[in-house]
């Protein structure tokens, strides 16, 4: 767990350069991926909506929403994603320690993001949460695979 961010990811690269991990494989991984986010921002969402509704502080209501929001999904969708999409063995602490660890820049980036699409760019709160799910998803992805649950911890169980 205490490895650095930077050699996991170039091991992770490397280890996909060298191992069968062609088209067929990544075509499975990203289709699974892609169903099981779609069910998890579904998951997301609603607990985004309630946040929002229940108005916590009269400022920031959409941030603080996409925030606990995030910190929730985050919880779930490592134990959707440890165990469908890619199929990890790893160890649970491990995995959910990279997966904090790569969720945590993209809850940053990503808050920053919606505040801008909703404060800057006067758009409505809920457009606002697609746009940023449509554009953080494939930095999602990446993450997942190659830091998280990198290649050399999958297994077709």
């Amino acid at each position: 767990m205490t490895v650095n961010p930077i050699h996991r990811i170039s091991n992770a690269i490397a280890d996909f350069k060298s191992k069968v991990y062609g088209k067929e494989q990544f075509s499975e991984d990203i289709v699974r991926y892609f169903f099981i986010a779609c069910l998890n921002s579904i998951f997301m969402f609603s607990i985004y909506q309630l946040i929002y509704w229940l108005d916590l502080m009269s400022t920031y209501t959409a941030e603080i929403a996409w925030f606990f929001s995030f910190i929730i999904g985050t919880i779930e969708a490592h134990y959707v994603h440890r165990r469908f999409t890619f199929k990890s063995t790893a160890p649970y602490g491990e995995s959910l320690y990279w997966v904090i660890f790569v969720y945590s820049i993209i809850l940053v980036l990503s808050t920053l993001m919606i505040s801008s699409l909703i404060n800057t760019f006067d758009i409505q709160y809920q457009m606002a949460w697609v746009i940023n799910n449509v554009i953080f998803g494939l930095f999602f992805f990446a993450g997942l695979r190659f830091v998280a649950f990198p290649l050399e911890d999958a297994s077709e169980v």
